[in-house]
């Protein structure tokens, strides 16, 4: 190839205008030209380097001999699942049910907690009727 194709595949190489054609030519050239000008000898050693980095393998690597320890982390991951399900189930079993005292106590504290709640509900609803109120009469105004 001639040194003037050459030189202007290096600048379009340089402002990133090159096909992959182009830079196969460039390849080309830097790995089988003897006499290149000594401007160019950079460009010898970057070409050149591809070529030997598609040549380069890496060794396999070697697969361990210890034995994993994932398979005994799931074994001993389902025997706690199943242990804390047993012993759930069985100390619900073994309470002592509630005596009716204490159910009638329970009972009575929920309706008086009910009973709040539905106070602060009912004041909340008076609000938003008085909020109706101002709603309607405005909007009687704007018409």
């Amino acid at each position: 190839m001639e040194s003037k194709a050459i030189a202007t595949l290096i600048r379009k190489y340089e402002a990133g205008e090159t096909s992959l054609v182009e830079e196969s030519q460039l390849k080309d050239y830097f790995s089988t030209t003897e006499d290149i000008p000594k401007e160019w000898l950079p460009y010898r050693a970057f070409f050149g380097y591809f070529t030997e980095a598609y040549k380069e393998t890496f060794p396999e690597q070697e697969s361990s001999k210890t034995p994993s320890l994932y398979p005994w982390m799931a074994i001993a991951a389902m025997i706690a699942v199943i242990l804390t399900v047993f012993l759930t189930t069985s100390e619900s079993k073994n309470s002592l049910p509630p005596n009716s005292e204490e159910l009638n106590l329970a009972f009575e504290q929920f309706q008086t907690n009910i009973q709040q709640v539905s106070n602060h509900l009912n004041k909340g609803v008076e609000q938003v009727a008085y909020l109706n109120y101002w709603n309607t009469t405005t909007q009687k105004l704007i018409k």
